[in-house]
């Protein structure tokens, strides 16, 4: 019960009792004793419960009215008690549920306490029965109607924080893969190039420095691309959704890749034509993963990059004549035990685009990843 009703019904109930006794003389009515003095009270008093139980609050209203005026005590304001108990009932319930109770209080009245009277003042009685029938119906409308509008405003925040958290997720993952594919590379290619400098040293120094030279340009690109995806998560503005790696940067890659130690060949197929972002990038990562695991696990190899550009998308194919997958399910980059994601992260790229990954080792020896994507 909320401090506030029974604040409001004892005031109401004081009230009752005082413009009732004020209201006492009329011809023919009863004098105003303490027996009416207590019905008004409790008439008043007992609208504390009218959210809590509003049957009650009509049930003991209307009982109340129906002993005063049997009685025939002066007429006042304690009849409004029971329009208030209609009120509160249609409320709580709704007027199509209420109207039963409502009518039979009105009856029990009009038999008690108005069997007599005018009809305008019975009218007048009924009209406001049904005002506070209709009333209470809209209020509780209104009622409805916000509660469904906090609900729908607390679903779409909730929706809101739901899609701020997978956009946070999604793009996690998307820096993952281009470390994983940027940094994996290189550190591939530093660490083929600094077994043959140590192995080459002191034999033929030319190679050892051609190897040195060789680390510096991987650990240089490697750095630029940590500092590009660094500047990206730093930056207050809004960050390019894809990196701007594409295949225009394939000749670099592949001379990287010779750097390390693997033979590359490269073959275009079709007539090139200007990719979107998101496919151009997605190809270039899926080379240049394919070439570092080369590198990582193939061992001796050659390697061939394809690329066919076709009316309906682009493909790419790498394969190698190494030793293939050595791991127990054919991710090369489980191959040695690294417990890689390489295989996995193209799955993702090309998954996301809506292509396809067919990764494993060839029959006539090697490996072979070929991914097609839609335009």
């Amino acid at each position: 019960m909320r401090i506030l009703d029974v604040v409001l019904a004892a005031l109401a109930a004081a009230a009752l009792v005082v413009v009732t006794a004020v209201m006492d003389g009329d011809a023919g009515d009863r004098s105003f004793d303490a027996l009416a003095a207590v019905l008004v009270a409790v008439a008043g008093g007992v609208l504390a419960l009218h959210r809590r139980a509003p049957m009650a609050v009509l049930a003991v209203t209307t009982s109340a009215v129906a002993v005063y005026g049997l009685r025939e005590y002066p007429g006042g304001p304690i009849y409004l008690t029971v329009i208030v108990g209609i009120f509160a009932v249609s409320v709580a319930r709704g007027p199509a549920k209420a109207w039963v109770p409502a009518a039979l209080a009105t009856a029990v009245l009009l038999v008690t306490t108005f069997d007599g009277s005018a009809g305008h003042e019975i009218a007048l009685w009924v009209s406001w029965a049904v005002g506070a029938l209709l009333l209470g119906g809209s209020v509780l409308g209104r009622r409805a109607e916000r509660a469904a509008m906090e609900e729908r405003a607390r679903h779409l925040a909730e929706s809101r924080e739901e899609e701020a958290r997978r956009r946070v997720a999604e793009e996690r993952v998307r820096i993952a893969r281009d470390l994983h594919d940027s940094v994996a590379h290189s550190m591939a290619s530093i660490s083929v190039q600094a077994g043959v400098g140590a192995h080459v040293l002191d034999e033929r120094p030319e190679d050892a420095r051609a190897a040195l030279l060789a680390i510096r340009r991987a650990s240089r690109d490697a750095l630029a691309e940590l500092r590009a995806t660094l500047g990206m998560l730093r930056s207050s503005e809004a960050a390019p959704r894809e990196p701007a790696a594409g295949l225009d940067r394939l000749p670099s890659l592949v001379e990287s890749a010779r750097a390390a130690g693997l033979p590359v060949e490269v073959v275009i197929e079709g007539e090139a034509r200007p990719l979107p972002p998101a496919v151009d990038a997605a190809a270039f990562r899926i080379v240049q993963e394919s070439l570092t695991n080369v590198i990582r696990h193939a061992g001796p190899a050659r390697a061939t990059v394809a690329v066919r550009h076709g009316d309906g998308g682009v493909e790419v194919d790498v394969t190698d004549d190494g030793r293939g997958a050595t791991g127990g399910d054919g991710d090369p980059d489980a191959a040695g035990g690294g417990g890689g994601h390489g295989l996995a992260g193209m799955r993702e790229r090309v998954a996301h685009l809506g292509g396809e990954l067919d990764a494993g080792a060839r029959r006539s020896g090697g490996y072979r990843v070929r991914a097609r994507f839609p335009l």
